[in-house]
């Protein structure tokens, strides 16, 4: 029998044709759909070519599936924030979705889906049956009444993780095949790249809109610190337009008060292209001073070269000026104005310390007022501040400008005297004082009091001590010393070497142990 008509295999010359004439037709029909396919792309490259906005982009993609017949309905969903995809743009029936849950958490029945394998695999799904499962029945069987006969499910990324989803749906021939799925791809893949673009550019278009509008000055610059941009804050901090700063660099807020060690410490960050935050008093185009802080941030590009400096910068005028009145009001006393024992003991530290670096004097001297209670007892609390405060601006007068005085408390004071020559050069100072303390103070109610002093005296290196501590001890003790004979003293201080004369131990307790009824 001839092969021509041998039919053993159920194939008769009739049913060869005809099966030869659909091949043809099915190939006719493939290179119609690539037609459509190559025709789709052309109209998608136009399409994000436009750079409109992400929303209109993602619509205009969806139309575009629909009137180039790649598919009868497409849909760019998103996840929620509990992971449910939601539609962003649509193209077709939209009953499709109505009432359908899918989520990309693969606990959740939701999640156990296509869309759900798409997102956590980020990988392409294809099928040319329904995906069956009781998850999906709702899903499955409106998908069924509406005849849809393929779906196609691909992923869009952005920064090379799965940033959303596109669903495509037919309701007539068979699923994509190899060659179409190709070119659906790499058109995704145009897709997910503008929109990845185009968000970047947003996000920098809102960034230069928060930038020309911050609240804090922002300064740009290249690598070699030439001045790019500032926004307007820039200028109505400092008053300088960009013109200005550009030409002369941003030494143009630098002034005679502006701390070098700062500008040292900033140049060497730069140097090093790392990042540094200091305080600067600055100066403005009218010579005004303000308090400008500073944040110095480098930019590098994605190969981790260094390309700009970006400069936060923010008027703290107000902030320093509170911080400086807080450690005012931390290191003086409140009724008087002089320092106060936690000021004293900084200063008295570095006193010891140039005292000792420079081989010089120093005398520490503490002060207690003699007949001030009677006052107080008299005339009321009101009448004793007015003493203590005219009598504390009378101490300050009556020392030179590199001496110092503190309160430690009551009628308890403390005076630091530096580099006298001999005894007599500190004894001029010392008579000084009590000429200054001893005359007639006037109270509100007219009446006229008087005040003297004690004072005992600790002096280095005469006496040999260079602990603060001891040299605030040892003056103490000698003015309960002064103070002890009172009556019998040629002046009014007694040093730390007189008051250690051997008087017989029942006088040495006495007199270094504070004596009751001070006056």
């Amino acid at each position: 029998m001839s092969d021509a008509f041998d039919d053993s295999h159920g194939d008769s010359p009739g049913a060869r044709f005809w099966r030869l004439l659909g091949r043809s037709g099915q190939a006719d029909s493939n290179i119609r759909r690539q037609q459509q396919l190559l025709t789709w792309r052309e109209a998608i490259a136009a399409i994000l070519v436009a750079r409109r906005s992400e929303g209109d982009l993602m619509q205009r993609f969806c139309d575009s599936v629909l009137h180039n017949q790649v598919a009868s309905f497409a849909a760019i969903l998103l996840p929620d924030a509990d992971g449910i995809l939601q539609p962003m743009a649509l193209a077709g029936s939209r009953t499709i979705l109505e009432g359908v849950r899918c989520s990309i958490h693969v606990h959740l029945p939701e999640g156990q889906g296509p869309l759900g394998l798409a997102w956590r695999e980020e990988r392409s799904f294809y099928s040319s049956r329904l995906h069956n499962g009781p998850s999906l029945r709702a899903w499955t069987d409106r998908l069924q009444r509406l005849g849809v006969s393929s779906t196609a499910v691909l992923p869009l990324a952005r920064q090379q993780q799965a940033w959303g989803l596109l669903l495509l749906l037919r309701h007539s021939g068979a699923a994509w095949p190899g060659d179409e799925q190709m070119l659906l791809e790499s058109t995704v893949r145009v897709l997910s790249e503008t929109l990845e673009d185009v968000a970047t550019y947003d996000l920098q278009a809102t960034l230069g809109a928060g930038l020309r509008s911050a609240f804090d000055a922002v300064v740009l610059t290249d690598t070699q610190k030439r001045i790019l941009y500032v926004n307007q804050s820039f200028t109505l901090m400092t008053g300088y337009r960009l013109e200005e700063v550009r030409e002369r660099g941003l030494r143009v807020l630098q002034g005679a008060h502006t701390s070098t060690q700062e500008l040292a410490a900033l140049d060497h960050a730069v140097a090093e292209e790392s990042p540094w935050e200091g305080k600067l008093l600055n100066y403005r185009h009218d010579g005004t001073e303000f308090w400008n802080h500073i944040s110095i941030i480098p930019v590098r590009d994605g190969a981790g070269v260094l390309t700009h400096f970006v400069g936060i910068l923010r008027d703290v005028s107000r902030e320093q000026q509170l911080f400086e009145q807080m450690d005012y009001e931390s290191r003086h006393d409140r009724l008087t104005g002089l320092a106060n024992r936690r000021a004293l003991d900084d200063e008295l530290e570095l006193a010891v310390a140039r005292a000792q670096r420079n081989a010089s004097t120093l005398a520490v001297c503490m002060i207690d007022l003699d007949h001030f209670k009677p006052i107080n007892d008299l005339y009321g609390h009101e009448s004793g501040d007015r003493v203590l405060q005219v009598i504390s601006r009378r101490l300050r007068d009556s020392l030179r400008r590199t001496d110092y005085v503190a309160r430690l408390g009551g009628d308890e004071f403390v005076v630091l005297i530096e580099g006298y020559r001999n005894l007599d050069e500190l004894e001029l100072v010392l008579v000084k004082i009590e000429a200054g303390v001893n005359a007639p103070i006037l109270l509100a109610n007219g009446r006229e009091v008087a005040v003297r002093l004690s004072m005992g005296i600790c002096r280095v290196p005469e006496d040999g001590v260079q602990d603060p501590g001891n040299l605030l001890r040892y003056a103490d003790q000698a003015l309960y010393r002064a103070k002890a004979i009172r009556n019998e003293r040629s002046h009014y201080w007694v040093f730390h070497q007189d008051s250690r004369l051997d008087l017989g131990p029942e006088r040495r307790a006495g007199l270094l142990s504070k004596p009751e009824g001070k006056e």
